[in-house]
């Protein structure tokens, strides 16, 4: 009878490594992020993975990381970058699926801006002449996209994604992306 047990037990914890793939996707991408905080306004280029799953026919959960920024120079400048975890909601046809994200990102921003005219950093400390920061914060996120179907489980992902949180944080990311279903 143990040995049933056994079979049976690792029989299951097998196959569930077999079924953990069942409608999941992973996205990579680059994109172009605007962002602004603590007086600064900056711009330029980054990436996004991330990893979903489909729970229901119209709804998936997603999980990825977002680098935004990463222009530090000596005086001014920050490095951007966000994991977050999502919700997104679908409607699909033939061609792809159009979507929509809402989220929550724990996003960390380190960088460096000149002080005020006193002196004094608005964030972080003085060093070498520049205040430099390094801050963590959370922020929520609203996105718009669509997964075009290019092959049996590949799609071509275009999305804009909106975050905003703590200390005057706001970014606009607009990404193309590849998207590859693993079932």
């Amino acid at each position: 009878m143990n040995i049933k047990c056994f079979v049976a037990a690792a029989s299951l914890l097998l196959s569930g490594q077999a079924l953990a793939t069942e409608k999941m996707y992973g996205t990579v991408g680059v994109g172009y992020s605007d962002s602004e905080f603590s007086e600064q306004s900056l711009d330029g280029t980054g990436y996004n993975l991330a990893v979903g799953h489909q729970f229901h026919p119209q709804w998936y959960v997603e999980a990825g990381y977002l680098q935004l920024l990463d222009d530090v120079s000596q005086d001014s400048g920050m490095e951007t970058g966000a994991l977050y975890l999502a919700i997104l909601g679908k409607a699909s046809s033939l061609q792809g699926e159009l979507f929509y994200k809402l989220g929550i990102a724990k996003a960390d921003i380190n960088g460096s801006e000149a002080p005020s005219e006193a002196g004094e950093c608005r964030l972080g400390g003085l060093q070498s002449g520049a205040c430099r920061f390094d801050e963590g914060i959370v922020a929520g996120m609203v996105g718009l996209g669509y997964d075009y179907n290019i092959g049996m489980r590949s799609m071509l992902r275009f999305e804009y994604t909106y975050l905003a949180g703590e200390e005057d944080f706001s970014t606009h990311y607009v990404g193309i992306g590849f998207r590859y279903n693993f079932n």
